[in-house]
């Protein structure tokens, strides 16, 4: 059996536990669902999920799956595991659950918000594929949402980024997040409905009542569903709810296009099932509310992965968060990366924080050598030799020994044998790197005929093309000829990757991902850099070599 995943989807009324397959693609194998019975407290639930694991983790072989993922509304902590007190789970209060379902099961586990994890579930499967910026909007019973950016997730300082129902859109109004003109009384399955029974209630007053009460349909009858119905039949008070709702979705679009100018907003839910009729209102809106520029090349789409994507959102969690790669053939064949992954903040708690960031950089060099690129480092005194460092643990064997085999051994093996007998089967595959701190007669040159402070921008304006990604290693942030590196290498297309202390500083505002380690001096910073490094180095071979 090829690799599976376990998911949690862990909602108010319902939760569900699934086992699902992720090779070539991503399919549920097998799913038990049940109500939360979330009056009966935290250890009710918590022992029926654990009874669904056990009953899943019977069909397939242990070895076969690397982690859990939970998928759970907030507020939660997705980088201590720890769930704090949905409204909707009563006595969930501070609940460290990924910590308890992994001394359970001896599996790691992971945690996300239920909006965060359908974002990434669209990104990676539905209409967001292939895009690097991208905003979710659940637009279910409530309105909440999940952004990505700069191809990472955005969870936010407490993993409250994407809560986009609470924006006000009018000075009064219905109530939403006890909020007078909040967005998820106006753009919400629930905001909806109760947007057509206060004007059920406006129009008996007028003495000119609705469609719907005039056939004998009951307040409590009353739903978005059967507001459709009115609507796409012609009836103009259906029609104007949905046009009130499409107006001031629009211009809740046009501030989530001008603040973070995405490629692409998915919507779910009610915009699948009622896009007709919400997305007249909306369109205009968005034309009078959002800059042109962001207009341009903004689509605004709904949701494709339907009914499946709160069973997937939990896989997802366990994938994303797990740093395994949900392409087949790179990693998710080889739990050894996740393994390597956790084995760092079980040795070194204190980079707890760090988790995201050091995921976000696994990613971000994955993908630059899936696509044929290379590593650029730089750094200075202690940070030079460890850009050296990671160039030795990537041009050649880390962890595992990385012989050549078929055609291309037999090439090597012709060419270099009359030479040395045996050579070919000595060398080794590697991850292209260029450090570069190590060309003295260029680097001399150059800071005799240019500038000090260039021979590594020189480089890297020469070396870099896009694709590629630079690593800056500085313990302060503040190396003037690493940032001038980094800014070159940025202005050329390339990714910029920055290993430094905890401020961060220069080099952090110019980085698409900072790994800013929990400590000030010199020498305190290095002693994180190391294991950093290393692990980033040991998850890459995992990845890319272990078949070899």
């Amino acid at each position: 059996m090829s690799d599976c995943i376990i998911g949690l989807d862990i909602g108010g009324t319902k939760c569900a536990a699934v086992l699902a397959s992720v090779g070539a693609e991503i399919s549920i194998i097998r799913k038990l669902r049940f109500d939360t019975c979330a009056e009966k407290g935290f250890q009710f639930t918590f022992d029926r999920l654990c009874a669904g694991i056990s009953e899943l983790l019977e069909t397939v072989s242990e070895e076969n799956v690397p982690a859990i993922g939970i998928s759970c509304g907030g507020p939660l902590s997705s980088r201590e595991g720890v769930v704090l007190s949905p409204p909707h789970l009563p006595g969930w209060d501070h609940i460290p659950i990924t910590k308890m379902l992994t001394e359970r099961f001896h599996l790691p586990a992971y945690l996300l918000n239920d909006a965060n994890a359908c974002a990434l579930v669209e990104w990676k499967l539905g209409a967001g594929r292939g895009t690097q910026n991208m905003v979710f909007l659940t637009m279910g019973t409530g309105m909440g949402g999940g952004i990505i950016a700069n191809g990472a997730l955005v969870a936010g300082a407490d993993d409250m980024a994407g809560e986009v129902g609470h924006i006000r859109m009018t000075e009064d109004g219905p109530i939403a997040y006890g909020k007078a003109g909040a967005s998820e009384a106006y753009v919400s399955g629930d905001g909806m409905t109760k947007l057509a029974l206060a004007l059920t209630e406006q129009k008996i007053r007028e003495g000119n009542p609705p469609a719907w009460v005039r056939d004998g349909i009951n307040r409590e009858e009353i739903t978005l569903r059967l507001l459709a119905e009115y609507a796409r039949r012609g009836d103009t008070d259906a029609q104007h709810v949905f046009s009130l709702s499409g107006s001031m979705l629009g211009r809740l679009l046009a501030q989530l296009a001008d603040t973070l100018n995405p490629e692409v907003i998915v919507i779910g839910s009610v915009f699948v099932r009622c896009e007709d009729l919400l997305r007249p209102s909306m369109e205009k809106a968005l034309l009078e509310e959002a800059l042109p520029e962001t207009r341009r090349h903004l689509r605004v789409v709904p949701a494709q992965t339907g009914e499946e994507i709160g069973d997937l959102a939990s896989v997802m969690t366990a994938l994303y968060m797990g740093g395994i790669d949900t392409n087949a053939g790179t990693s998710i064949r080889h739990p050894d990366v996740s393994r390597h992954f956790e084995r760092l903040f079980s040795r070194y708690p204190k980079l707890e924080g760090c988790r995201a960031d050091i995921r976000q950089a696994y990613q971000l060099l994955r993908d630059c050598f899936r696509g044929g690129g290379k590593l650029l480092i730089c750094g200075n005194g202690g940070s030079c030799a460890d850009a050296q460092h990671i160039a030795g643990e990537l041009m050649k064997g880390f962890y595992l020994k990385r012989p050549y085999a078929g055609e291309k051994l037999s090439r090597l093996r012709e060419s270099m044998d009359s030479i040395l007998p045996g050579a070919a089967e000595l060398l080794q595959q590697g991850l292209p790197v260029i450090v570069l701190t190590d060309h003295q007669a260029l680097s001399t040159a150059t800071q005799n005929d240019q500038h000090p402070l260039l021979a590594m921008a020189q480089q890297a304006a020469v070396y870099g093309r896009k694709g590629d990604v630079l690593l800056g290693i500085s313990t302060s942030g503040n190396a003037k000829n690493v940032l001038l590196a980094a800014s070159a290498a940025k202005a050329l297309g390339l990714s910029v990757l920055a290993l430094t202390g905890e401020s961060g500083r220069k080099l952090k505002a110019c980085a698409d991902c900072t790994i800013s380690v929990p400590a000030s001096s010199p020498a305190d910073v290095q002693e994180y850099h190391l294991p950093v490094y290393h692990t980033l180095c040991a998850m890459l071979e995992s990845g890319f070599f272990t078949d070899a």
